[in-house]
């Protein structure tokens, strides 16, 4: 975190489970895997804390049964208070939120940085300052994401003392997929890459009991299946392939728009509502909104396209007819 030397290796590492693009879910994830590692190690060496949890046979299991059923209830509040914000700023569902100020931070129902926001608190004055800590978007997800403060240490801990039981291998994958699963959570949501990898397995570990087979891949399959069709209607249904629609809130000086072929602009009370009819993929153009904004408004709403990160025909078509 502190130095340059090996957080750029380390992070491109761990991006295919972390989907991180600094190293703060990096740092995240190994200081949470190795205090994972010694409280399970310490729990099953000792004899009299192992004789308070585990009862019966499958005590473990009930605890880690219970932390996956906080872990997506957290998931799909965080999923909820993306569709509370937009409701009161009476935009669309389908829509990328950019917090202005003080920094700027995004947040999309895809890709939900609410919770996220809340570590920001604790964070803040932790981190380096390059890590962004969505700060600035709590304003916005106040009081319904505090929720996270008591729902994430619980799953931790009900998850801990169900994995502590296990055989080696099992624990050694569950240790892994609950650290990744409650990274994801504050961190992208119930679409994200690290919770989807890590709720899939920990499904797995759960269903299996610790036993190897291919019958215990199907009830993780069913549940994962449904998430991600869920994802799916949300990423394609919600997409506005015709235009990008920018929703800005509290905008206090004006913009040079031209670059963006807006054809048109609507006004009302402290909201300012463009249609830009342009063929600017998604990433690029919400980096030059905030460009554009940044110091001249509260924040914004826009609409995304999930076909502006492929290489289809509607663009192209959209493209020539520009030209």
């Amino acid at each position: 975190m502190f130095t340059n030397y090996i957080d750029s290796f380390v992070t491109q590492l761990l991006w295919p489970l972390l989907e991180g693009s600094s190293e703060g879910k990096t740092v995240l994830f190994l200081w949470m895997l190795g205090v994972t590692i010694i409280i399970t190690s310490y729990i099953r060496k000792n004899k009299m804390i192992r004789e308070k949890l585990y009862k019966d046979k499958n005590s473990n299991l009930k605890y880690l049964k219970f932390a996956i059923i906080i872990l997506i209830i957290s998931a799909f509040i965080g999923l909820f208070i993306e569709a509370y914000i937009r409701h009161s700023f009476g935009v669309s569902f389908y829509t990328i939120l950019t917090s202005m100020n003080p920094s700027t931070s995004t947040t999309s129902p895809m890709h939900s940085h609410a919770f996220k926001s809340v570590l920001g608190i604790f964070a803040n004055n932790i981190v380096p300052s390059h890590v962004n800590t969505g700060s600035s978007i709590l304003q916005y997800v106040m009081p319904y994401a505090l929720v996270i403060i008591i729902l994430w240490p619980l799953s931790y801990v009900l998850g801990v003392i169900g994995i502590s039981d296990m055989r080696d291998l099992h624990r050694f994958v569950a240790i892994i997929a609950l650290c990744v699963a409650l990274i994801g959570l504050i961190d992208g949501g119930i679409f994200s890459q690290p919770f989807l990898i890590g709720f899939g397995f920990l499904l797995l570990v759960y269903f299996s009991n610790e036993k190897i087979g291919i019958k215990y891949f199907i009830n993780p399959i069913v549940i994962m299946g449904f998430i991600l069709l869920l994802g799916m209607f949300i990423e394609v249904g919600g997409s506005d392939t015709a235009c990008h629609t920018l929703t800005v809130v509290n905008q206090t000086e004006p913009v040079d728009m031209s670059e963006f072929n807006v054809t048109n602009i609507e006004v009302k009370d402290n909201i300012t509502t463009y249609t830009l009819n342009c063929t600017t993929p998604d990433k690029t153009l919400i980096k030059q909104v905030f460009a554009k904004f940044k110091d001249k408004s509260d924040l914004t709403f826009m609409s995304w396209n999930f076909y502006s990160y492929l290489d289809n025909p509607t663009m192209r078509m959209r493209q020539n007819h520009s030209l």
